[in-house]
């Protein structure tokens, strides 16, 4: 798998000890940024911790702006002057406004989200950030939305597995149609056909908890044109904000729609 580098990386040692844990979060970084990655780039990222992840950015955008945000002061030394960090909580909507004002008064290029893996938090980060502070075409990361799942959270919890069964109705239905007499009696075919219909199974059990819940949320926003279609949705009819959004063990890509899609 090839890394992203001003060079190939030598050694696991050269990489930010916060992406060790899923090296593919590292393989997206490289293919969505890497094609733009010697631009201009005004980059944001939420939860820095000691900055082992801005130095590796300070070193792979080599003329890009980059900013960090974390509750806590950042302790590293930036030799470019390109590396500014504050100090705050990514659900701060004025914080937010002033280093976006500050640093990318134009809209930011590059978004990610390594911060409190907490749903709320991220969620209130998010849309903020994406509605008011990233550029159109731009790129937005979510990392470890797999916290939902991990009950040590104050928002995660055990994901508690649905048996797929089939419910009384259905399996009425399955035996009818084994039988054969659907086929051969119509007032019958009417009759399973108004019951499939009609008794389906309309909503699935889901773990929603969490950065999952949030997630999930995301999700609908990708079917924002079949919700507020004017013949079947509601709402008014619109296109998604999203132009694409991938899905990975840990790791969320979205890329904002290039009109902004209203």
């Amino acid at each position: 798998m090839s890394l992203p580098g001003t060079a190939r990386m030598k050694s696991v040692d050269e990489i930010p000890i916060d992406k060790l844990g899923l090296l593919h979060y590292l393989s997206n970084y490289e293919k969505y940024i890497g094609p733009i990655r010697t631009q201009p780039l005004k980059f944001l990222e939420l939860g820095v911790a000691r900055g082992d992840s801005l130095k590796y950015w300070e070193s792979w955008l080599p003329n890009a702006e980059i900013t960090g945000l974390d509750i806590t002061q950042c302790p590293a030394h930036f030799e470019s002057g390109r590396v500014r960090c504050y100090v705050g909580e990514q659900q701060d909507k004025a914080l937010l406004d002033r280093v976006a004002a500050e640093r990318a008064p134009k809209g930011f290029d590059v978004i990610i989200d390594d911060a409190a893996h907490v749903g709320q938090l991220a969620r209130i980060c998010f849309w903020h950030l994406f509605e008011n502070h990233l550029k159109p075409g731009g790129f937005y990361f979510i990392e470890d939305w797999g916290t939902g799942y991990w009950p040590q959270y104050p928002d995660g919890k055990h994901y508690s597995p649905k048996p797929v069964a089939l419910s009384p109705h259905e399996r009425l239905l399955d035996r009818l149609h084994k039988s054969g007499a659907v086929q051969t009696i119509y007032p019958l075919r009417k009759l399973t056909g108004w019951i499939r219909w009609n008794l389906v199974r309309r909503r699935f059990g889901g773990h929603d908890r969490g950065m999952v819940g949030f997630v999930k949320e995301l999700i609908d926003e990708c079917g924002a044109e079949d919700m507020t279609h004017p013949d079947f949705g509601t709402g008014t009819p619109r296109r998604s904000r999203f132009d694409w959004m991938r899905i990975s063990l840990g790791h969320v890509v979205i890329r904002k729609a290039d009109d902004g899609a209203a």
